[in-house]
C-alpha cells in the first residue's frame, strides 16, 4: 500500500483539499490466457525486464569511458521496475481498457499493459523504435499498434482512448510542448479518462546534487563536478523539462484538467528503512522532496466535456 495524497483543482477552489491513503487496485489476467514470453526472447525484451548498462558517470559533467566488462554485463534495476510498476497500477491496465503510451519508445509499457489485457496504443518520433514495438506487440499477439508521430498532434480522433500514460516522456518536452501535449492528451480521453503522467521529480534531484556536492567539500573535493543527470551540459542532455509539483500542476490546469491528485512512492536508493519510507511517502513537504519521481493521474473532466459552452 503506498500513501498518496489527494490535490484536486476544482472550479472555485485552489486549495489543498485533502489528505487520503489507497490501495492500488488490481485485476489481473487469468495466467492461462496471458502469452507467456519464452527464453529465446530475452533480447528482444531486454528493456521490459529491467537490463541496463550501468554507468557511474551521469551525474558528473564529463562521463568517463565505461569498462568492456560493464558494457557487456547488464544489470537488472528492480527499483527502475518498482517505479515503473507505480505508474501502472495507477493506470491499472486491465481487459476492455482502450489506452495509449505516450513516447511508446521501443514498447515496453505497451507489453505490460498488454500483458495485463489492455488494448494498447503507441506513438513516439522514432521509426525504429516504433517498428520494435509493434514485433513485439505482434510476437505476443497482443490487441494494438504503435504509430510514428508527434505528441503534439496525436493521431487518434476525439474521446478515442480510457486512459492516457505519460511514462518518463514529459522531461524530454520543453515547457511549451509540454502544455501542448496535455491539451492532445484532453482532447484523445474519453469524458472520465485518466492521464497518468510518471516524470522525475526536479526538487528531489536538486537536492541529491546538493548532497553529493556537500560531500564532496567534506572529502576535500571539488563539489562543482556534480549536475543533474541527462540535462544541458551532461553527456547525454535529454531532460529539457524537469519540473516538480506545483508546476505540472498549473500545466494540468491550463490545459484542462479540473481534478488531480499526485502519490507518493518510497525512496529505496539508500536502503529500506521505515523512517525515509514515511517521510518520502507520508510528510507533507518532505515527501515532495525525498519522491524521486512525480506521479500524477488526472481525470478529463466530465460536465464540461459534454457541455463545454
Amino acid at each position: 500500500v503506498y500513501k498518496g495524497a489527494i490535490w484536486g483543482k476544482q472550479i472555485g477552489n485552489s486549495g489543498l483539499e485533502a489528505w487520503t491513503s489507497f490501495a492500488f487496485s488490481e485485476n489481473p489476467m487469468p495466467a492461462s490466457e496471458k502469452p507467456v514470453p519464452t527464453p529465446n526472447d530475452a533480447e528482444l525484451f531486454r528493456d521490459e525486464r529491467g537490463l541496463f548498462f550501468p554507468d557511474p558517470a551521469t551525474d558528473r559533467r564529463r562521463s568517463t569511458r565505461m569498462t568492456v566488462q560493464a558494457q557487456t554485463a547488464p544489470r537488472k534495476n528492480v527499483d527502475f521496475l518498482r517505479l515503473k510498476d507505480t505508474a501502472l497500477h495507477l493506470l491499472d491496465p486491465r481487459p476492455g481498457l482502450k489506452m495509449l503510451d505516450l513516447g511508446c519508445a521501443r514498447g515496453a509499457e505497451m507489453v505490460y499493459c498488454g500483458l495485463q489485457g489492455a488494448e494498447v496504443y503507441g506513438q513516439d518520433l522514432d521509426p525504429a523504435s516504433v517498428a520494435l514495438a509493434n514485433r513485439k506487440m505482434a510476437h505476443l499477439k497482443l490487441n494494438g499498434e504503435a504509430r510514428v508521430g508527434d505528441a503534439r498532434t496525436l493521431a487518434w480522433s476525439d474521446g478515442f482512448f480510457d486512459a492516457v500514460l505519460s511514462s518518463d516522456f514529459h522531461e524530454h518536452l520543453d515547457a511549451g510542448s509540454q502544455l501542448d501535449v496535455l491539451r492532445e492528451c484532453r482532447r484523445v480521453l474519453k469524458p472520465a479518462g485518466v492521464l497518468v503522467i510518471k516524470t522525475p521529480n526536479l526538487r528531489y534531484l536538486q537536492t541529491s546534487v546538493l548532497f553529493k556536492r556537500l560531500r564532496a567539500l567534506g572529502r576535500l573535493k571539488s563539489p562543482f563536478g556534480y549536475v543533474i543527470p541527462h540535462t544541458p551540459g551532461t553527456a547525454d542532455p535529454q531532460h529539457i523539462g524537469l519540473i516538480a509539483h506545483a508546476t505540472l500542476g498549473s500545466q494540468l490546469e491550463e490545459a484542462g484538467f479540473l481534478n488531480w491528485r499526485f502519490y507518493y512512492a518510497p525512496l529505496r536508493r539508500l536502503g529500506a528503512s521505515r523512517g525515509m519510507e514515511i517521510a518520502s511517502t507520508e510528510v507533507p513537504g518532505l515527501r515532495d522532496i525525498l519522491c524521486e519521481d512525480l506521479f500524477c493521474k488526472a481525470f478529463n473532466p466530465i460536465a464540461l466535456s459534454h457541455f463545454p459552452d
